[in-house]
């Protein structure tokens, strides 16, 4: 009986569980691709019918564009197909439709038979791809829906009278560069009121439309228009281009009109640009638009690439398409976007945008500023201590005054984004304001200079660690953090805050010690928690950093406790790194599933085998060599470096006065210094990670050495 029982109810189980599927299965509808190349969020919103539309529902987002090795239109294109960035040039694809002269070409070329639609250049860009710096599976978007026996087709082209321009092809290909089926040649007329005496005819392409939408579970439209006079642009004067464009949206209105009446109410249908505008790229507005209506809800987009709230990468795209077929792909790394229910989400994603832009436009000039003025006082400071015969009275003290204000920096940038400024005069403003606040309050409260630094580093790592463990939110909008628009990190603690944080933390844990605040154990359990919010996927994602934390942090409390630092102990370290990472690895890949960077380059490894590996390496030295050439961070930990070496030598005694005198601070700026050259070697701008966290020894050394010496005088 028993056993029945357990039979029966294993059976419900099974039932329960395969019913949601075929329930699912029969809502799914088909996907339409719509591209408006060349156009912004507002002009999109200039579209009346489109703009009607997302007023009532869509889920709206902004769209990093980034290739390999930089941006262009084809890389962009080839990126949403791959789902990895890429590298090719526009000379690298030539899209034609099959007929009696092309078969041939591409037959002898490839030894493939074609298909429909064939890129007769596929194996120039194959070749061009393999330049690139991610190892990116060309087609992935065609070559997923043939192994899962799903139709595509697209329509479209941007010609112009003297140039094809097809790279919608770069969507829909598959690895051979072919595209199922489709019309890319027959859909233009001519139209001398037009850019270039062209435009798109939209009579037959909403015949085309149907036709292709009823055959196809993917269908992919180029609406050239938009691309064309954005090209035009130059030619024109102000009214002639307004012009156009006003007939130019009228046309798309109506198109659009006709395809969402005609879709089913389970399509899914994106709405995207996959490149900017010209003058918008130039002016700093390099997020392209992307709205995605699915269902009768509004709100915003995110993924798993960016974890942001209306940010999400070309990447995302195809892994979308993917997930809504049921596809899984082992060949893109983009993920899955997200919706966020939100009803005042235009104006949330133009406040957003704006602050973006602002802050993209200002953070190099401020912090190559701070970077200059910190070196700066660094030599002045050095030179005083060299000739502290000839320095004049009260010196040593107004120098270290000024040397306290820029290590408070770091935090001021950290928590300038909680007043959520958006213009680039307000957010320096605010940038001002606050570190005479915080320095004020400082000088008031706290009497003695090593207390004060203490104190300033301490709140920075406060500041660091809470904010990596509750969603990243004041860095992803601090000067001091990442660019969605550059793209090189969307999320986590970035090495900028990564070499502060261990640099402040450090000094802080041994100021601490030092004065006697907290014990060994205490010290210990700090530093344990504060890697583990480093590396955890969900929070400062940072394996660079997790590597360096474990190294640094395991070698501090190795000298607190007086244990010799010898060969079995550095191989004792390096793999307490390996588990550390590896455990990392496990979480993200087998609990919570969030894929971050260290998931992915796994995923890719186990895909793409140890060329991958090589690419990943070859990348990382690639950007450290060119960081040292052209940023300003490799001045700053050269400067640091000669000054501790100069420091060594001169004054005499000194120096070894002041260690003496401060074991545990020497201690710390020991393993702050261990952690600026593991920094410097395992992160892909480790330069930066290093000279951040090297001003933790700096500034404290000349401080206490310009205190010594003020005060032997």
């Amino acid at each position: 009986m028993k056993k029945k029982l357990l039979v029966l109810f294993l059976l419900i189980v099974v039932l329960i569980n395969s019913v949601p599927d075929m329930s699912f299965a029969n809502e799914k509808g088909k996907v339409i691709l719509i591209n408006i190349n060349r156009s912004s969020i507002n002009d999109l919103k200039n579209i009346e019918y489109l703009n009607n539309q997302m007023n009532e529902n869509g889920y709206v987002g902004l769209m990093n564009i980034k290739g390999s090795n930089g941006t262009s239109d084809v890389r962009s294109y080839a990126s949403i197909g791959a789902g990895t960035r890429v590298y090719i040039n526009p000379s690298d694809i030539d899209f034609e439709t099959l007929n009696e002269n092309n078969k041939e070409v591409y037959l002898r070329r490839t030894g493939i038979n074609p298909g429909h639609i064939n890129n007769l250049d596929v194996n120039k860009t194959n070749a061009s791809n393999e330049k690139g710096e991610y190892g990116a599976f060309l087609g992935a978007i065609g070559y997923e829906f043939n192994n899962n026996n799903l139709d595509l087709a697209i329509l479209g082209n941007s010609d112009t009278d003297e140039e094809k321009n097809r790279e919608i092809g770069l969507i829909g290909m598959d690895q051979n560069g072919q595209v199922q089926n489709g019309n890319i040649d027959d859909i233009n007329i001519k139209d001398q009121t037009m850019p270039f005496g062209i435009r798109t005819d939209y009579d037959k392409l909403k015949k085309e439309t149907q036709k292709y939408y009823d055959e196809s579970d993917l269908l992919i439209v180029e609406l050239g228009d938009t691309y064309r006079l954005d090209l035009y642009k130059e030619n024109l004067n102000e009214a002639s281009y307004e012009k156009m464009k006003r007939e130019i949206y009228s046309n798309i209105s109506g198109y659009l009109k006709e395809v969402f009446e005609s879709a089913n109410k389970n399509d899914r249908i994106y709405i995207i640009s996959a490149y900017p505008e010209k003058q918008d790229y130039i002016d700093g507005y390099s997020l392209s638009p992307i709205v995605i209506f699915d269902g009768e809800e509004k709100g915003l987009l995110t993924s798993g690439t960016t974890r942001r709230k209306g940010v999400l990468s070309n990447l995302d795209i195809s892994a979308d398409i993917f997930d809504y077929f049921g596809i899984k792909s082992d060949v893109i790394v983009g993920k899955t976007i997200q919706k966020i229910p939100s009803d005042n989400n235009m104006e949330f994603l133009s406040k957003d945008y704006d602050k973006i832009v602002s802050n993209m436009q200002i953070r190099i000039p401020v912090l190559y500023t701070y970077a200059a003025f910190e070196m700066i006082m660094w030599i002045i400071m050095l030179v005083a201590i060299l000739f502290r015969h000839k320095t004049p009275k009260n010196t040593f003290r107004v120098l270290c005054a000024i040397l306290k204000f820029t290590i408070s920096i770091p935090f001021v940038l950290l928590i300038a984004p909680l007043l959520n400024y958006s213009s680039k005069v307000s957010i320096i403003t605010c940038i001002i304001g606050l570190l005479i606040v915080v320095y004020f309050v400082v000088y008031k409260f706290v009497k003695d200079d090593l207390s004060k630094l203490i104190l300033l580093s301490a709140l920075v790592a406060i500041g660091v660690l809470i904010d990596g463990a509750t969603g990243q939110n004041m860095i992803k909008n601090s000067l001091l953090g990442y660019d969605p628009i550059i793209g090189a990190r969307y999320y986590g603690i970035g090495n900028e805050y990564m070499g502060v944080l261990i640099g402040s933390l450090i000094f802080s844990v041994v100021g601490f010690l030092q004065k006697k605040v907290i014990n060994k154990k205490v010290a210990s359990l700090i530093l344990i928690v504060s890697i583990v919010i480093l590396g955890h996927p969900k929070m400062g994602a940072n394996v660079g950093g997790t590597i360096t934390a474990v190294f640094s942090f395991l070698y501090l409390i190795m000298t607190l406790y007086d244990i010799k630092i010898d060969l079995k102990k550095i191989i004792f370290i390096g793999v307490a790194v390996v588990g550390v990472v590896s455990t990392m690895a496990i979480i993200d890949i087998y609990f919570i599933g969030s894929q971050s960077h260290l998931a992915g380059a796994i995923k890719k490894i186990a895909s793409g085998g140890p060329l991958v590996i090589l690419q990943i390496i070859t990348r990382k030295i690639e950007m450290n060599m060119k960081l040292i050439g052209v940023s300003i961070w490799s001045k700053v930990l050269i400067l640091g470096l000669l000054i501790v070496v100069v420091l060594f030598q001169k004054p005499v005694g000194i120096l070894k006065k002041v260690c003496d005198r401060y074991p545990y601070l020497t201690k710390g700026w020991t393993s702050i210094i261990v952690a600026s050259i593991v920094g410097f070697l395992v992160n892909d701008s480790g330069v930066v990670a290093a000279a951040t966290s090297i001003a933790y020894v700096i500034i404290p050394v000349l401080v206490l050495l310009a205190k010594e010496l003020d005060t032997s005088k």
